[in-house]
């Protein structure tokens, strides 16, 4: 034998069984946190077979499937690790976290209260709390359990951002900047933060440091794609087109088949005038997600502007919110009315509306519910305005009681219509921005209409009327609507723009040709309208052309508009672009056109009414869509029914050589003809029939009857 060797090998040390589990658990841990959530979940599962009671493999479990979206699977987990240590405060805490994910908010708040009761200073749990009360929009009882977990930590950014949430939806932009800067200092890579002080940026209006924010938190990279969304997105507000193309473009490339970024590409495509396209994009999105609500809004929009849509196909699209969206809110919430069905009793109006502002759509529905008869009707104004102005002021005051919803759910607001017990509630948006379609699909009142802020149709059934007239939605194409059609003088109005500003006086007799003019969005002018328009100017060589719209502020607007003039023959020397103004300034600029061109195939409503009032008649072309028809409809209330075209041969014809004395007479007399006709006092008492009719047909039907199906009539 050799020297220093045994004479027998040692034994082996026994495998110990019982330690492997822990070992799987601590491999588990490690794929868990490196973010390798379906690898960890394999991994606690084998520890479970070993060893089934193992409550740390049960809870993180438990978390693993909340991450990867399966929140019923790690709602069990969860309770099994319960069962195996109740008072463990952090499992509680997170069970809190899943259930408001899956939107048990009521176990949810236990489940925090559980785990604070078990351990006062673990300040997940707080938080986890404040965010349950956020969902709840309990905003303040939200920010008294933030402020304690950032009591217990005050370095705790993701307590600061969703106290910044709260504070936003409080309305309190201010403080909600001041928490967003916390959660910032705290954690500089904070991309969440950052973005969410964008978005409050955004609703101050504050655009340039929205997208210093939204650029912040792209640097961070974190999330590409929701700051790269919400960077276009703001930039189109900005009116600055390029960059959101621009950035919808790398948005694409990340990701071909991103239904947002598709959607806000057709939003750009159709700020500058390219529909066909935009609507494409749109369609494209819907394909991708059917169900995804800013698209099917924004085809609404972009299938205005194209001129092969039609009645029955725009109807289609409107069809599809409510397939999508409306039918399981009416399905979930709606519920039978306790109104008195007395006939004759003065009723409660409700309007819903976010332009109760300076805005366009205002101009339209403010004449009604100022010339209401309160005697007759008590007035609700339900306003969704974030940032109010002098116009929200004046609607304040003449509202019976004033509703500041903005900030409010979906729930709170169908709360209050039926707690104020809304007889007849007004939708005044259709599907633009801001709209609480949402909340009409929950039906909380007996009678809804839509109406004036964009009165198209809606798409949903449990909308009783729409407001129209004979030529905007023609006998044989009511079939396609959800609403019943009820027909006004005019399916819009405006207030008359004050007297001081109208001139009598034809542009034409002091400048010696024809000043040609349309005060619409530019997104309006297609370029089948710039066509039609360019051969006006090839015919008439000394007249010119006015545009103006706030986007034309836009470089990229102005140069493309330019250019489609010029591929016509008509130089930019023989075009005023005017942008941005004053309301008075606006209405001024038509103290130096004869003649208004309406565009087409979406016409102009509330600045043709403008125009009429300022007595410039407008051309306008007939189409085969309200939105087509609402600038024929207009002239065919204010008795001008010479001046609306079926093609655009004769669109041409009324506008090449108009009769320089007829244009005279109406720039004299066409203002006390509208007051006659379509003033305030008279419009207003249209409208309240209307509202009694529908109230009496409403009453007349049997108080236990079954509401009918949405989608029958």
């Amino acid at each position: 034998m050799q020297p220093g060797r045994n004479k027998t090998a040692a034994a082996s040390t026994p495998y110990d069984k019982s330690y492997e589990p822990v070992l799987l658990l601590m491999r588990a841990r490690v794929m868990h946190q490196a973010g390798q959530y379906d690898e960890a979940k394999s991994a606690y599962k084998k520890v479970l077979k070993k060893s089934p009671n193992n409550f740390q493999a049960l809870h993180f479990l438990g978390l693993a499937e909340f991450q990867t979206g399966h929140l019923d699977a790690g709602i069990r987990s969860l309770k099994r690790a319960l069962i195996e240590d109740p008072k463990s405060a952090q499992a509680h805490s997170d069970m809190g976290s899943v259930l408001n994910a899956a939107q048990r908010y009521d176990e949810a708040l236990i489940a925090c209260d559980k785990a604070i009761a078990l351990d006062p200073t673990l300040v997940f749990a707080h938080a986890n709390r404040g965010n349950v009360l956020i969902t709840l929009a309990r905003y303040e009882e939200a920010i008294a359990s933030l402020d304690k977990a950032i009591e217990l930590d005050p370095n705790h950014a993701d307590s600061w951002n969703d106290r910044g949430n709260a504070l936003h939806k409080l309305g309190r932009y201010d403080e909600a900047l001041q928490s967003y800067a916390q959660a910032i200092a705290a954690d500089p890579l904070h991309d969440v933060a950052f973005i969410n002080r964008a978005t409050t940026l955004k609703e101050l209006k504050r655009f340039d440091e929205a997208v210093a924010c939204y650029d912040r938190a792209l640097s961070i990279g974190k999330r590409p794609m929701e700051a790269g969304l919400a960077r276009a997105e703001i930039l189109l507000a900005m009116k600055n087109v390029e960059g959101a193309l621009a950035t919808c473009t790398a948005l694409l490339k990340i990701n071909p088949d991103s239904a947002p970024a598709l959607t806000l590409l057709g939003n750009c495509m159709a700020s500058l005038g390219d529909a066909d396209t935009a609507t494409a994009l749109h369609s494209r999105a819907l394909a991708l997600q059917p169900d995804y609500e800013a698209a099917i809004s924004s085809k609404v929009f972009s299938m205005d502007f194209c001129s092969d849509a039609d009645f029955q196909s725009q109807q289609a699209v409107r069809a599809s919110w409510w397939q999508h969206v409306g039918a399981r809110l009416y399905k979930r919430f709606a519920a039978p009315f306790a109104n008195d069905r007395d006939p004759e009793r003065r009723l409660v109006i409700g309007y819903v509306s976010a332009d109760f502002r300076h805005h366009s759509a205002a101009f339209s529905f403010r004449p009604v519910i100022e010339n209401h008869d309160r005697s007759k009707f008590e007035v609700i104004c339900y306003s969704g305005v974030v940032l109010p102005d002098q116009a929200t002021k004046s609607f304040e005051a003449i509202a019976d009681k004033w509703r500041d919803s903005s900030q409010w759910t979906d729930n709170q607001l169908a709360d209050a219509i039926r707690a104020d017990k809304v007889d007849i509630l007004i939708d005044l948006s259709g599907h633009s921005a801001g709209n609480r379609l949402r909340v009409f699909a929950r039906k909380p009142a007996p009678v809804q209409v839509t109406a004036w802020g964009h009165a198209t149709g809606t798409g949903l059934p449990v909308i009783d009327y729409l407001l129209a007239d004979p030529v905007a939605v023609p006998t044989e194409v009511r079939p396609f609507y959800a609403e019943a059609i009820y027909d006004l003088p005019s399916i819009v109005i405006i207030e008359p723009p004050p007297a001081g500003l109208h001139s009598p006086e034809l542009p034409f007799d002091r400048n010696g040709y024809l000043t040609y003019g349309s005060l619409n969005r530019i997104s309006k002018v297609s370029d089948a309208a710039i066509a039609v328009w360019s051969r006006i100017m090839t015919g008439n060589p000394t007249s010119r052309l006015i545009l103006k719209d706030h986007q034309i502020d836009d470089p990229a607007v102005r140069q493309t508009l330019l250019a489609k003039f010029a591929a016509q023959g008509v130089t930019a020397d023989r075009i005023t672009l005017l942008g941005s103004t004053t309301r008075q300034a606006h209405l001024e600029t038509l103290q130096q056109i004869d003649l208004g061109l309406d565009p087409f195939p979406q016409a102009g409503g509330v600045s043709t009414w403008e125009a009429l009032h300022m007595g410039v008649p407008v051309v306008s072309k007939l189409g085969n869509t309200v939105a087509s028809r609402v600038g024929s409809a207009i002239l065919s209330a204010a008795g001008l029914p010479d001046f609306i075209a079926t093609d655009d041969e004769r669109y041409i014809q009324i506008a090449l050589d108009p009769d320089r004395e007829r244009l005279r007479s109406i720039r004299r007399g066409l203002r006390g003809f509208i007051a006659e006709r379509c003033g305030p006092a008279a419009y207003t008492h249209a409208v309240e029939d209307a509202y009694r009719t529908m109230w009496r047909r409403w009453c007349a039907t049997p108080a236990d009857a079954k509401p009918v199906l949405p989608g029958k009539r």
